[in-house]
């Protein structure tokens, strides 16, 4: 199943206002070659990660409903193991990206 990808990019500012941040810290994993790799990041880290990626996106629907919405690609990686999943809140997975843009202003 092919999903739709167009008009799924967030700014960094975005991106940081649907971060779903405890006791300061964000859970995220990367998705390496023998299987998924989580751990939990500082906040001040995933905003230097927003910060230099190269490209943020929403992500698709497996990583959406493992509450993790948002997927970075940094600067000079371009492997599929290097993508960064971010977990998000629990309004950001389920609704339009479009209609989060309103919202947040940004």
């Amino acid at each position: 199943m092919k999903e739709k990808m167009e008009n799924e990019t967030l700014t960094q500012q975005q991106a940081e206002k649907v971060l779903l941040v405890k006791k300061g810290m964000v859970h995220t994993f990367y998705n390496a070659p023998w299987g998924l790799v989580g751990g939990d990041h500082s906040l001040s880290s995933i905003k230097r990660d927003l910060k230099n990626a190269y490209l943020i996106n929403k992500t698709g629907e497996q990583a959406l409903n493992m509450r993790h919405g948002i997927v970075v690609l940094p600067l000079e990686k371009c492997k599929q193991s290097d993508l960064l999943f971010i977990e998000t809140i629990e309004s950001f997975n389920k609704k339009e990206l479009s209609n989060l843009k309103q919202e947040v202003g940004v």
